[in-house]
């Protein structure tokens, strides 16, 4: 790992222990989420809704009041929690999209530590660019050997938090409800968070100040692999997973998809027309 590689990694170590600690001398405001749930986007608007930093990227421990983006594993200890869930197919569509960029976007020390994971999945002379035939492999990759983000996988994360439904220190809501009312869903969970009435003129200065367009001058579904913020839709797995793709993330997390509302149940595969 790089000198500032670790200089992250270890700030974030100890902004973790000082809010499972000493977290009501610190008032910080979370945004919890498996990587490539959104997290960033939404971290972005409640800090500039709060006008409080959202430090990023930061080189040392956190200790005043911010927005605190991470992707932890849940803990009752931890409040002021907002978790951003999103529909697995499409977090490791994104991942898998986030690793290729990795590849051929990203410094000498991201290539070679991104580069020998997916050699070790696909060989040495594996094409990143071929997705759809590539990606039954790396769904079951990820789901046994998850690492570049998270301690767990996607279904294990989501449950472990899910867990604490009921907690008055954690709010749900899901990436899908902030792209089809972006206003609408951030106002409710707002709401619950602070148990105060939202400014609705600061809440819609606030999603347009954020929104894609703005941020990325493209519009959701105007790709840019090159970009951290690449499509920002939903429902790209239907363009990435052939059928052996679905029944293996059935099969890992098919139930986790039924929970959820994505899908009505098990026989989802079957609903979808995808290459054999």
């Amino acid at each position: 790992m790089n000198p500032r590689g670790l200089a992250e990694s270890v700030a974030a170590l100890a902004t973790r222990w000082i809010g499972l600690h000493a977290g009501e001398r610190f008032p910080f405001t979370y945004v919890s989420e498996y990587p490539k749930s959104g997290g960033t986007w939404l971290a972005r608007m409640v800090g500039d809704y709060l006008q409080i930093p959202f430090p990023q990227y930061s080189l040392l421990p956190i200790t005043f009041e911010s927005v605190i983006q991470n992707h932890w594993r849940a803990d009752r200890r931890l409040r002021r929690v907002l978790y951003l869930y999103r529909d697995g197919r499409d977090v490791l569509t994104s991942l898998y999209y986030q690793r290729f960029r990795v590849l051929t976007h990203s410094d000498r020390p991201g290539r070679d530590r991104v580069g020998r994971r997916l050699e070790r999945l696909f060989g040495r002379d594996f094409d990143a660019s071929e997705i759809v035939s590539n990606m039954p492999r790396f769904l079951d990759y990820e789901f046994r050997h998850p690492g570049l983000g998270a301690r767990v996988n996607w279904k294990d994360h989501v449950e472990e938090w899910l867990a604490l439904e009921g907690s008055p220190d954690v709010v749900f809501l899901t990436y899908e409800d902030l792209r089809a009312d972006c206003a609408a869903a951030l106002r409710r969970a707002l709401e619950d968070l602070l148990d105060e009435e939202i400014d609705p003129w600061r809440l819609e200065t606030t999603v347009e100040k954020m929104s894609m367009r703005r941020q990325a001058g493209r519009e959701p579904g105007e790709a840019d692999p090159t970009q951290h913020l690449r499509k920002g839709v939903v429902g790209d797995w239907r363009n990435a997973f052939n059928r052996e793709a679905a029944e293996v993330f059935d099969h890992l997390a098919g139930d986790l998809l039924v929970r959820l509302g994505y899908e009505e149940d098990r026989r989802w595969v079957d609903r979808y027309e995808l290459p054999s």
